[in-house]
């Protein structure tokens, strides 16, 4: 459920100002209102520094998975700030150094097919009126009989390339015809030796570089988190005074901000004793107040999967507690098999106690997937890939009636799905009602009962061949009732040939909605279908492949199932995991009128 906010709005003469925001801080319950959403200059470069911390956050983090703790070097500075500096002003370095050390293998490339030569040596040849030309072409089109014909000495042939020096005493002598493919290069200054001799020296002083991040990484890392929390104080405070709003010549400062109603009372003593005068407004309907949920165990455990697409509007219902085990059983649809739930179950329970506070309600919820799933393995009689309806051991022979075989599956598929959009439509007329009043409602109320009763009645017909008289009639008054709720009053302020025309489009777009969202739901029976399939092929691959020979054949059989079934496990936990959302975001919350766009609710506090 949406938690029901407050708008307070406080006078604090200017002299008081400061110490009222550090009490408002301190409470840490307070969702500033803002008027102006256009940050200034010093907030947008603030912003930019979390945001730069935020990314050197997360690479320091793979750093420290992967650095040696004992060789990594310790932190001699104290100030967040200045260790960021620091940090900055490595990765400067090494981005320099390593372009440095591309230059230097580039180099070294060049002239490795010539040799290790004097440099001094070619001078001198030079002043004695002997020059060196360095040519090159492909291997396929050197002539060795050139050595024979001209001044030519072939010095190494690599990568399909022939390297060969012209050694002559004329300058710029043309060279042969046949010597067309040739080309000259010039080669860099340095010998291969002093080139060799500055990769190793670069190198090193990569290395250097690397230990210092990888010291900073395991020991310095909560430093900098620390100063990204003291920049995020820092604008939240700025954000404050800069929502501010001056009255009076700015003698009086005007604050508002939205407080949850379970926290009002706290913050209402507090400011009663500072003689702060405020006053006290129920958010509107036309304002928007920030979204504070608050659910039961299990749906909150749903949450974190409702903030990925929306946070609700504070006029209408939370859905979370709604979809949240409607979610649980179509993840458990999906994948379908009784032995992946409980490795789901087990996982999560045993590394539940060693996770980090945060993350233990994820494994919670894993866990209610996990049940989920072997629940919908138990129906339809599927371990580890096994069939157990076509193959039953011994001891489950006589419950074999007791598995739901592929047809009722594919069934049950489009029973959930019908219970889902009708529920979601009783939500809809709930939220209309909440929102407009009950005579916006009547038309989902109109289809609802439309639909409805014409299941209830061709039920009715079935069973009771000989009451179709009755039935019809009964129906026919039903019918008659939800098209005046459709056609006629679907809309209370307006006319009511514009309410009927309105009505048929509206019956148009349901009928070919509904028909549709309700066949979304067959890919829960189809991913189900998937999985187990793709979990006997594996079983099949594993004792067909294993050569008849005893341990080989043993090791080669559960190498096969592991690496099998993971993969299996992955590929249908991410579908299993994906199509359920869409069929909650889609099919679900159109039907239930979800409008959605809340702001979370983010009180001005200290950061912990």
């Amino acid at each position: 459920m949406i938690v029901p906010m407050f708008k307070y709005s406080f006078l604090v003469f200017h002299a008081d100002y400061d110490d009222f925001l550090k009490q408002l801080k301190e409470l840490g319950v307070a969702h500033i209102v803002e008027h102006q959403e256009e940050p200034t200059t010093e907030m947008q470069n603030l912003y930019r520094k979390i945001s730069d911390l935020s990314k050197t956050l997360k690479n320091l983090e793979v750093r420290k998975k992967n650095a040696d703790s004992e060789k990594s070097g310790k932190i001699t500075e104290t100030s967040g700030e200045k260790l960021n500096e620091r940090i900055r002003e490595i990765e400067n370095k090494l981005e320099q150094t390593r372009q440095h050390l591309s230059a230097l293998q580039k180099e070294e490339k060049q002239l490795k097919p010539w040799g290790d030569f004097s440099r001094e040596n070619i001078r001198k040849l030079s002043e004695a009126g002997i020059n060196i030309r360095h040519l090159v072409c492909a291997e396929t089109k050197f002539d060795k009989s050139w050595m024979e014909k001209y001044p030519v000495e072939l010095i190494s042939e690599d990568e399909g390339y022939s390297f060969f020096v012209w050694i002559t005493d004329e300058q710029d002598q043309q060279l042969p015809e046949e010597m067309t493919e040739v080309d000259e290069i010039t080669l860099p200054e340095s010998t291969l030796e002093e080139v060799r001799k500055e990769l190793a020296s670069t190198q090193q002083e990569i290395d250097a570089l690397e230990e210092e991040l990888n010291g900073i990484a395991t020991g310095g890392l909560n430093l900098i988190a620390r100063y990204q929390e003291e920049l995020e104080d820092q604008v939240a405070e700025l954000n404050v005074r800069f929502q501010t709003v001056d009255e009076v010549e700015g003698k009086i400062r005007l604050v508002e901000a939205w407080v949850p109603e379970v926290k009002s009372r706290e913050l209402e003593d507090q400011v009663d004793q500072q003689e702060i005068y405020y006053i006290k407004e129920a958010a509107r309907n036309h304002e928007k107040p920030p979204i504070m949920l608050r659910n039961n165990r299990f749906a909150r455990l749903f949450e974190p999967v409702s903030r990925l697409f929306s946070l609700p509007a504070y006029v209408e219902l939370d859905m979370t507690p709604f979809f949240a085990p409607f979610f649980m059983m179509f993840f458990g649809f999906c994948l379908g098999d009784a032995g992946y739930g409980l490795l789901l179950v087990l996982a999560a329970t045993l590394y539940k106690p060693k996770a980090d506070k945060k993350m233990r309600p994820i494994l919670s919820l894993v866990q209610f997937l996990g049940l989920a799933t072997v629940l919908f393995g138990a129906i339809t009689g599927t371990f580890f890939g096994m069939n157990l309806i076509e193959n039953p051991p011994a001891f489950m022979a006589d419950a074999k009636s007791m598995f739901l075989d592929n047809d009722q599956m594919f069934n049950l598929a489009l029973i959930f799905g019908a219970v889902q959009i009708l529920f979601g439509m009783i939500l809809k007329g709930i939220n209309q009602i909440i929102q407009h009043g009950i005579g916006y409602s009547l038309a989902t109320w109109g289809w609802f009962t439309l639909i409805v009763s014409s299941g209830v009645f061709y039920l009715l017909d079935q069973q009771n061949p000989g009451e179709e008289l009755f039935f019809g009639t009964l129906h026919l008054g039903f019918v008659v009732l939800s098209a005046m709720g459709i056609l006629v009053f679907n809309h209370p302020k307006r006319n009511v040939f514009v309410n009927i025309g309105a009505g048929l489009w509206d019956t148009y777009n349901m009928v070919t909605g509904v028909v549709g969202d309700l066949l979304s739901y067959i890919r829960l029976f189809a991913l189900g279908l998937a999985s187990a399939i793709l979990g006997q092929v594996f079983n099949q691959l594993a004792f067909d492949m294993a050569p008849d020979v005893p341990v080989v054949g043993i090791l080669v059989t559960l190498v096969i199932l592991l690496v099998g079934h993971g993969i299996n496990i992955f590929m249908s936990g991410l579908g299993s995991f994906v199509h359920p959302l869409r069929l909650t975001f889609v099919e679900f919350y159109k039907n239930a009128g979800f409008i959605g766009g809340g702001k979370e609710y983010k009180p001005f506090s200290k950061v912990q």
